[in-house]
Parts: C-alpha cells; sequence; structure tokens
C-alpha cells in the first residue's frame, strides 16, 4: 500500500502545474444586452405627491368661461393643495369673473411635459356633498397644438358620478370607448399607458382594458395631460347649494426614454 502510494505521489509531482482559469467576463455585447433588459422604456418626469407646499407651478389652472357649457366656468381658487391632497372643488360662487354661477377647476401640464406616448398613473377619488355632480375628465390628454379634432383627445375616466367613468379615444376619423363600474367615491389607483397606436387602462393594478387602434383613433400629436371639471354636459346644477370635489393622492407621469 505504501509503495502505491508512493507512486501516486510521483505521478502528481511530475504533472505540469496549471494556474487555475480565472472567471471570464461576459462580452461588451451581452453585458449591454443585459442592461438594455433591465432598462425601463420610461422614464419618470414627474412626481406630484402634494403632501405640502404650494400649488405645483408647472400646472397652469384655468381661469375663465370654457366652451363645454356657456354658464361654465373656472377659478384658480378652486385647484389647491390642502392636507395631502390635491383638491378641485366645484361649487356655486355669488360673484367672479363669469358672474353668480358655478364655478369649477381645471389644470394642464407645461408644454415641457409633452409627448405623443406616455404613461400616466395617479390615485384619486370623488367627493359629492347634497348631491352636486360636476362633469370631470381625469386625465385628459389634449394635443399641445390646439388642433382638434385632427390632433385627438384622449380622455380617460370621463364621468360625472359616483357610479364609474368611461374612456373615449376621440380621433379625427374615429371613437373608441370603455366603461368601467367602480366607486368612483373609494380610492382607486388608476394607470394609463400609451404606447404606439395601444391604450391600456388598469384601475388597482388590473388590466381593465386594451384599445389597439390607429391614427383614426389615436393620431400621433405632441399631448399634455390635463385634469378637468366643469357643469355636467347638459348643464350646471339648477340650484346653488351643495358641492363636488376631487381628491388626488397623487400623480406620477413617464415619458419614453
Amino acid at each position: 500500500m505504501n509503495r502505491v502510494i508512493a507512486l501516486l505521489a510521483g505521478v502528481l509531482l511530475a504533472l505540469p502545474l496549471v494556474a487555475a482559469p480565472e472567471s471570464t467576463p461576459a462580452s461588451a455585447s451581452a453585458l449591454e444586452v443585459t442592461s438594455a433588459r433591465r432598462v425601463s422604456p420610461w422614464k419618470l418626469v414627474l412626481n406630484d405627491q402634494f403632501n405640502t407646499g404650494p400649488f405645483p407651478a408647472h400646472w397652469a389652472r384655468y381661469k375663465g368661461p370654457y366652451g363645454s357649457d356657456p354658464h361654465n366656468c373656472a377659478i384658480p381658487q378652486h385647484a389647491f393643495v390642502s392636507k395631502g391632497f390635491m383638491r378641485m372643488v366645484f361649487r356655486y360662487r355669488t360673484s367672479g369673473e363669469c358672474g353668480a354661477g358655478w364655478y369649477s377647476a381645471g389644470m394642464v401640464l407645461a408644454k415641457e411635459y409633452e409627448s405623443v406616448d406616455q404613461k400616466i398613473s395617479m390615485r384619486f377619488r370623488i367627493q359629492t356633498f347634497k348631491g352636486v355632480r360636476a362633469h370631470w375628465i381625469i386625465p385628459m390628454r389634449w394635443p399641445s397644438n390646439g388642433e382638434w379634432p385632427s390632433g385627438g383627445e384622449e380622455d380617460y375616466c370621463e364621468g360625472g358620478g359616483s357610479w364609474g367613468c368611461s374612456s373615449y379615444m376621440h380621433g379625427p376619423k374615429k371613437r373608441a370607448w370603455k366603461d368601467y363600474d367602480v366607486d368612483m367615491s373609494k380610492w382607486h389607483t388608476w394607470t394609463f399607458v400609451r404606447r404606439g397606436y395601444t391604450v391600456r387602462v388598469f384601475i388597482d393594478g388590473r388590466q381593465r382594458w386594451v384599445h389597439r387602434g390607429s391614427p383614426a383613433t389615436l393620431p400621433a400629436t405632441l399631448k399634455r395631460p390635463v385634469l378637468q371639471q366643469e357643469c355636467r354636459m347638459f348643464g350646471c346644477p339648477k340650484g346653488k347649494v351643495g358641492s363636488q370635489s376631487i381628491l388626488v393622492d397623487w400623480i406620477k407621469i413617464w415619458n419614453p426614454r
């Protein structure tokens, strides 16, 4: 046995010494592919939490009448940050730029945030007092050049009460829409994604609609997000009592990277 061990030891000593192989780095192309897989196609460009501070300067608030109804009028003071939320209030005022009547809130994001494709995520709910119902579109994407209907219009959650809302894609030649049965008085997180000619809508993380459109419903124009509140489609309330508030907890916006 000792002789066998000695012979094996001799063989091992006679073998040439070979260095242990170093770990081979991935090629540059492989690293690029790996990196590309990890990089999101979206870049976060806005993250409004509305926790404290004044109303964000990158939102321009509506002031004065606008065309959806002859008595519909917005006032900047009806959009403000308070107690951790951005609030849009619809109520009757005895005086103002449009005289006595119902005043609402509305706002459009600064031009620097415009994009053809865009992803918007936001958490909000509707509060109604004394049965007052406003008509709202939270959010809308409106063409930056103002051309309509050729520029298109993307209304992602349009409604007038607590029953739910609808998505409408208004193209120059065609429309597409989807209704959602949702309790708007409760907090929900909505995510809207436009990529190419496809739109996806998620409510609380669940996909609720996919619209595979074309330039007929989704023209490829630069658009900006709008949060709009106004009199109902068929006119302002008859009385003077009550209000409706939109409470936005936060809103995030991504543009293509």
